[in-house]
């Protein structure tokens, strides 16, 4: 039976990273959104948002990057990740919370048969049957074919496509409550990612497993999420269920909405969004959009980022004038 309530919670999520010419360089401020169990919720946004640094604070991998979370919190089961030791980290980690990386060509060990990394995500957790058997069990899960050859041969030998169903097949090994895929269809074909996407949606209808799924495509996480998470310049400016989000209230997600490619006309010209973002953490005063906004009044430019607007868990917006969108 499918576990209700929420199972993340983001609130008002600060990161940070040491600075040369000032204490701390902010990356991402006002990060909120939340995950309910078995819930597939997707995080779009363009390159800098602080999609990824947020996936980071939940996975506990921020420190590999010289940052960490300097304020709010996030909550994991009632836990606050960001104030838990290494010591506790290490029994969530790939084991209640799991991660596929974005490079399908960068996330198996080039030294170790399939067999052997399978092995290894298996060794410590509990379950019937031979870890060669449970092995067997993962591979099948995530579709692979010709199992037994698959499991003597080296990542170089397999596709892009099987080495991320392999990376997927270790990032359930555990059966996580929670698994974060970031970007895991990133170089690709089409019909591979495809074929990824779907394989996702039936391990989260199997298996009840809750998945963030963070995409520059706003069509496929339209088409696979139950929830959509906006973020622009570090905070988040949107969240609402994919209904709503049909019609946004915010200007960055309607910006993003009309320059997608899958509704572009035949022969047309690509609509893109005016301006650049700001730099990371070189952000103005009042909303960071605000310069890149046709919606703009006098008020957008002037005190701290706006907050998320509305009730949560609903549709909430960081839109100053969302009632004349």
């Amino acid at each position: 039976m499918k576990q209700a309530g929420t199972l993340l919670d983001l609130v008002d999520v600060e990161i940070g990273i040491p600075h040369p010419r000032r204490d701390t360089l902010v990356i991402v401020r006002k990060a909120n959104f939340s995950v309910n169990y078995g819930e597939m919720v997707g995080i779009v946004g363009e390159s800098g948002s602080g999609k990824t640094m947020v996936c980071r604070a939940i996975i506990g991998t921020l420190k590999r990057r010289g940052a960490e979370v300097i304020g709010g919190q996030v909550n994991f089961e009632g836990q606050d990740l960001s104030k838990i030791s290494e010591s506790t980290w290490k029994s969530l980690r790939g084991k209640v919370i799991g991660y596929v990386p974005q490079s399908a060509l960068a996330g198996p060990n080039p030294v170790l048969t399939i067999e052997k990394q399978l092995a290894e995500a298996l060794e410590n957790t509990d379950g019937k049957g031979s870890i060669k058997e449970r092995s067997k069990e993962l591979l099948d899960l995530v579709k692979i074919r010709r199992i037994d050859t698959v499991l003597r041969q080296y990542p170089y030998q397999l596709s892009g496509g099987m080495r991320q169903r392999v990376m997927i097949a270790c990032a359930l090994a555990t059966s996580p409550k929670l698994l974060i895929a970031d970007e895991p269809t990133t170089g690709l074909d089409v019909t591979v990612q495809s074929q990824i996407m779907e394989l996702l949606k039936e391990i989260r209808k199997e298996l009840g497993t809750a998945i963030i799924l963070i995409s520059h495509d706003l069509a496929l996480v339209d088409d696979v999420c139950d929830k959509v998470v906006v973020m622009h310049a570090g905070a988040t400016v949107e969240v609402g269920g994919t209904g709503s989000m049909a019609k946004p209230k915010h200007p960055y997600t309607i910006a993003l909405n009309s320059s997608r490619i899958d509704i572009a006309k035949p022969g047309g010209e690509l609509i893109t969004i005016a301006g650049n973002p700001p730099s990371v953490g070189e952000w103005m005063a009042g909303c960071r959009f605000a310069l890149r906004c046709s919606y703009k009044e006098a008020d957008c430019a002037v005190g701290e980022h706006p907050p998320l607007f509305g009730e949560r868990g609903g549709h909430q917006t960081a839109c100053l004038h969302a009632d004349k969108i």
